[in-house]
């Protein structure tokens, strides 16, 4: 769950783009939709810049979300809220077989557990050792 703490950022639509929060030295940091920070530490009218600029598109697209058991898996994120996020295996168009599997991650999400996912000719991800 997103602390109280942080506070929305809306976009001029009211959309949220992201959270600030106050940082060390009197600075402010720029946290992205899934609890990430984003950027620097930096003035106030500078974070909310760079979180006007980097906006919501880049939650389209495909994600790599690592499993509990070690497997990694290509998804698309579903729902976001300041809660969680629902992901959707992204078995790219294919209408045969069983529904796409959900995955639920709690927000803020955990370094490593989902990143944009790579280019399809790099899928999978290569195993780490």
């Amino acid at each position: 769950m997103i602390p109280d703490e942080w506070m929305p950022h809306r976009r001029a639509d009211g959309e949220t783009v992201g959270y600030v929060h106050l940082a060390d030295g009197g600075l402010f940091q720029g946290i992205d939709l899934l609890g990430r920070p984003l950027g620097e530490p930096g003035e106030w009218l500078a974070v909310e810049t760079m979180l006007d600029d980097h906006s919501i598109a880049w939650l389209d697209g495909s994600w790599s979300l690592a499993l509990p058991d070690g497997r990694t898996v290509r998804a698309r994120i579903a729902e976001l809220s300041s809660a969680h996020v629902v992901l959707v295996e992204d078995r790219l168009g294919s209408i045969d077989g069983a529904p796409p599997a959900r995955f639920e991650v709690p927000v803020p999400v955990a370094e490593g557990v989902l990143e944009p996912a790579p280019p399809l000719t790099e899928w999978p991800p290569a195993a780490t050792a």
